[in-house]
């Protein structure tokens, strides 16, 4: 009788702990020994991009120390690092602060803030070295370009620069000088300053900010901004409004031009005003330019709060969610306010989280950019921005035109090694890690675990993972064999 209850009990036993087996599993396990190709389903999660506008005038974020090679190297691969640990797939570097270059140009004399003299070579080529340093790291690079803005009257320039050698194109405002956007022989020598720099460099794309007409220029007497000459010589009986209007489309225009002729995968974004508005009164309308498909992205600034009784955050991002005209909207977010005083509202990170997670709930918002490098370093924005991104993210089709590669990577395990060979039309490749949605369910959430351009990477026991190639553009291809590390 007592092997009798004794057999009884053990089996009952058996039958609980198989029966509650998967409750004790871990979720690794699960995935390990329940993943089935042939019913189960995959979604990987939505892509976004996540930039960083890297600023070069006044040595605001790089370089802080002027003609050292190795200390500028340095303190560029530290910012480089720190965007990919907060999972910032975008480096927006300004390399035409003041109508002078970050490159080895024929056409523009070296920038002041590489050396403190403006003309003096730094002994090595700043574009090129942060170039390879951002795509080593997987992140793209957009070539940052002031179209218009000469700097400081109170800065010397180099002998050999532009506005020296044409002073006709220049017009003295508020202590600044600026190119005089009327002249066409303004607006080809910024088209022969892109072209030089698609055509010698891999930049993902190019990209100017709000800098056009200066703020102030658009008063009742219009010509404190003095290009009455120009007005008078090519004005073609247009009211001044629409003419400095006209002048500015005409340079969007011909810059995506210029662009898309030399390499057309290469993109052209604008980063205006965060209000209409504001961007109307630098004789600047957004709209034309989406309207006529000039560029490929624009990143409107709104740099406001919640609440802001002009400029509240949430209305501005649904007027330009409403408003993109089928081109690739992205936000900008003002990291350079937080603990700043004159904007109490963000003195809590919880503004700027706010406004991040506001976006990503808007159907045709790609992600943000953040106004500036340096102030993603604050040690309490820093932590707080980590959770927000848990995982990277390839950057978005932003061309929305992009075909999948044609090949997914032949990938093999080996112990936790994943590798493949090198795919055709490939820059880099992303890896990624799958989990399920829920404990027994057929579908899992693929998250985006690293961006690479190394064709290797060493997972977790009991994870699951796929990989695909990314090319030009970051069109994707479809994912490889899903590869379970036992």
């Amino acid at each position: 009788m007592r092997v009798k209850y004794l057999s009884s009990f053990l089996l009952i036993l058996v039958i609980c702990i198989s029966c509650h087996r998967s409750a004790f599993m871990s979720e690794a396990d699960v995935l390990k020994f329940s993943y089935n190709p042939a019913t189960d389903t995959i979604r990987k999660e939505k892509k976004e991009i996540r930039g960083v506008w890297l600023t070069t005038v006044n040595n605001s974020d790089w370089p802080k120390t002027k003609g050292n090679i190795k200390a500028q190297k340095k303190e560029l691969i530290r910012l480089l690092d720190m965007c990919k640990e907060l999972h910032i797939n975008t480096v927006i570097l300004q390399i035409r602060p003041t109508a002078d270059a970050f490159h080895p140009s024929s056409l523009e004399p070296w920038s002041y803030y590489l050396t403190g003299e403006q003309g003096k070579n730094p002994g090595y080529d700043p574009l090129k070295f942060a170039i390879e340093e951002v795509h080593k790291r997987g992140m793209d690079f957009h070539a940052w370009l002031n179209p218009y803005r000469i700097g400081w009257d109170s800065i010397p320039l180099a002998k050999n620069h532009i506005a020296v050698r044409y002073p006709s194109w220049v017009v003295k405002f508020k202590r600044n000088q600026y190119f005089n956007p009327g002249i066409p022989d303004v607006r080809q020598h910024l088209n022969n300053v892109v072209h030089e720099i698609v055509s010698n460099y891999e930049v993902d794309a190019i990209h100017f900010d709000d800098y056009f007409y200066p703020f102030g220029s658009k008063v009742e007497d219009p010509f404190v901004f003095n290009d009455s000459l120009a007005y008078q010589q090519y004005g073609n009986g247009k009211d001044i409004t629409t003419w400095r209007t006209d002048n500015v489309n005409t340079m969007v225009q011909e810059v995506y031009n210029t662009i898309k002729s030399t390499k057309k995968e290469v993109l052209f974004g604008i980063s205006p005003a965060g209000r209409r508005e504001n961007s109307i009164a630098l004789y600047a309308d957004p709209f034309t330019w989406l309207e006529n498909k000039w560029i490929d992205y624009l990143v409107p600034q709104v740099y406001w709060e919640f609440g802001h009784p002009v400029a509240d955050f949430g209305r501005l991002a649904d007027f330009w969610d409403e408003n993109t005209f089928g081109i690739s909207m992205i936000i900008g977010i003002p990291a350079y306010r937080f603990k700043n005083p004159s904007t109490p509202a963000f003195a809590s990170p919880e503004q700027i989280g706010r406004q991040i997670q506001y976006t990503r709930l808007k159907n045709n918002l790609q992600g943000h950019f953040y106004f500036r490098t340096e102030s993603l370093a604050n040690p309490e924005l820093k932590a707080y921005l980590k959770p927000l991104y848990p995982y990277p993210s390839l950057v978005p089709d932003l061309r929305q035109s992009s075909k999948p590669l044609s090949y997914p990577p032949a990938v093999k395990i080996s112990g936790r090694k994943i590798s493949w060979p090198k795919a055709s039309e490939t820059i880099k490749y992303a890896v990624y890690v799958m989990e399920r949605d829920t404990m027994g369910g057929s579908s899992f959430t693929a998250h985006c675990t690293d961006i690479t351009t190394k064709r290797k990477y060493k997972g977790d026991k009991g994870k699951s993972y796929f990989v695909t190639a990314v090319g030009v553009g970051n069109n994707e291809s479809i994912p490889s064999k899903v590869i379970t590390i036992r």
